[in-house]
């Protein structure tokens, strides 16, 4: 089953140092009606709009969906001793709760970086109940400079919970479960220098135990009693032609991009691979609680998030093919175990990155570097 929901849109690279190179993209050009990406079909609707570089989400009881926003690079300013292109831009990132068809902000106050236009913030949450758990990204190869900025950004690179309300919370009011950013700085798994970190997706494991994908370190991290371990450090991609025949080969920085367990209980970890984004470069690895990797699948481009389904696991992809040169176009797939060829579930959108389901629906964030005009679509998987 495929439904193609283009969203026509200019893209331009931006650079793979953030650990998680993502599209820089318009505003969409939606065809009307509530029908997401500008498509054509009653299975897509959408189901939130106006957000600012929504990035990974959460469903839970009664269709309740909440929605991580990185933020907004409205107003920026240069972070000391850091290149300049790397700033901080206030605490404009947050948490979007949408609720029987209405939209509020439940969690306010979180902080933005950005860099060359990208922004990077809030990156996925979590709700069980009235608990709500957000993961904040990190600081990108600044890492080591965040405790020279004000208390308002030691939320960078953390795990951070607390309980909903009727009123928002703020970042100040989330209580730090782990800092991601700091173990980076300490530890520095991968050995790359700088320290480089980027937290961008989690999962929970039980209470107060959580497993965690850091982009900038290339590791999936595990938070457990005794705080914050390494389960699994992950390779570069395999060297591919850079765009330039004459040039040598290149081997593209391979990022983890999201953690989910699956029925078997192990981790399973989405990649998105850097410049020169190889089509089929991507790989999902299945990783054991003691680290032990292994590829589930291959010949995936640029995936962003993963979400089971009984047995079925789906994933997102950025982009289809190599973009270079060309429109973005990301899409839903059907995970097919140890193949390389995915069925599509719905394709053409518009920059997607995060995904969840619950029951018979896909819900798939778009425009997801988009400030203002980012939005989520609800897909009917039959």
């Amino acid at each position: 089953m495929s439904r193609n929901l283009r969203s026509r849109t200019s893209a331009a690279v931006a650079a793979a140092a953030m650990g998680l190179a993502l599209i820089a993209i318009g505003p969409p050009a939606y065809a009307g009606g509530d029908r997401g990406g500008g498509g054509h079909d009653d299975d897509v609707v959408t189901v939130a709009t106006g957000l600012n570089n929504p990035r990974q989400l959460s469903v839970e009881r009664g269709d309740r969906l909440y929605i991580a926003e990185a933020g907004t690079a409205d107003s920026c300013e240069a972070i000391p001793d850091v290149p300049p292109e790397l700033r901080v831009c206030g605490l404009t990132g947050s948490v979007t709760e949408v609720r029987r068809g209405e939209q509020r902000r439940v969690v306010t106050d979180l902080p933005a970086l950005d860099f060359l236009g990208e922004v990077v913030g809030a990156s996925d949450v979590d709700v069980r109940g009235n608990r709500i758990t957000v993961l904040v990204g990190g600081m990108a190869a600044a890492a080591a400079a965040r405790d020279s900025l004000g208390d308002e950004y030691a939320t960078f690179g953390t795990l951070r919970t607390g309980r909903l309300h009727w009123a928002p919370l703020t970042g100040a009011d989330l209580r730090l479960v782990a800092d991601v950013n700091a173990f980076e700085v300490a530890k520095n798994p991968d050995g790359n220098k700088p320290p480089d970190s980027n937290a961008v997706g989690f999962v929970a494991r039980g209470d107060n135990r959580y497993a965690i994908a850091d982009a900038g370190g290339n590791t999936l991290l595990r938070v457990g009693r005794q705080g914050l371990s390494t389960v699994a450090v992950f390779p570069n991609g395999d060297p591919v032609p850079g765009p330039d025949p004459t040039a040598p080969e290149i081997s593209p920085q391979a990022v983890p991009t999201d953690v989910t367990i699956g029925p078997d209980g192990a981790y399973y970890v989405s990649q998105l691979t850097g410049f020169p984004f190889p089509t089929g470069g991507s790989t999902i690895w299945r990783v054991t609680r003691d680290g032990e990797m292994t590829a589930y699948a291959t010949g995936l481009t640029m995936v962003t998030s993963l979400a089971w389904r009984g047995d079925t696991l789906y994933a997102v992809q950025l982009d289809d093919e190599d973009y270079i040169g060309s429109e973005p176009s990301g899409s839903l797939r059907e995970v097919t175990p140890g193949g390389s060829e995915h069925e599509v579930v719905v394709d053409d959108l518009s920059a997607p990155y995060g995904v969840a389901i619950r029951g018979h629906s896909a819900y798939v964030t778009v425009n997801s570097t988009s400030t203002g005009d980012g939005s989520v679509i609800r897909v009917d998987l039959h």
